[in-house]
């Protein structure tokens, strides 16, 4: 059973190489936040309270073009998800980080960021495995 009524973060983090900008869209359900372009070394945050149907996806484009895309659960209100992908309650925020060989995750297990999505690849909405695995949101807040 995930934390219900916690208050949790999400962050996408720009490190792309030479001088790329990210293009990002995030959104739920019921809530979809504009489209943000981050320069390197910027960030996109929104906090919100887990609700037992709180799920966000976000979509990230890059290169010429912004030919370059990946779409991927950003949150999903189980504890394997916020245990296992993310780094649990304490903090509370999954961060998600773009580079130039795809999109990482920020994980307490592996010290680290722990790689999860090539651009370009298949969509796998709704299927991620927590890292250890091989294999009314009234509250939002968004700024850059």
């Amino acid at each position: 059973m995930p934390p219900l009524f916690r208050k949790f973060n999400v962050q996408i983090v720009n490190q792309l190489e030479f001088h790329k900008i990210l293009k990002v869209h995030c959104k739920s359900k019921s809530h979809n936040f504009p489209i943000t372009y981050l320069k390197i070394g910027e960030s996109f945050q929104f906090k919100f309270k887990i609700y037992p149907k709180t799920q966000y996806w976000c979509n990230l484009w890059q290169g010429p073009n912004y030919k370059h895309h990946v779409v991927f659960d950003a949150f999903r209100p189980d504890k394997d998800f916020i245990d296992g992908t993310c780094t649990g309650m304490h903090p509370n925020v999954c961060r998600w980080t773009a580079k130039e060989e795809g999109v990482y995750v920020r994980n307490k297990k592996f010290e680290g960021e722990y790689f999860m999505y090539t651009w370009d690849g298949p969509s796998k909405l709704g299927n991620i495995s927590p890292v250890s695995a091989p294999t009314s949101e009234s509250e939002l807040d968004s700024s850059v």
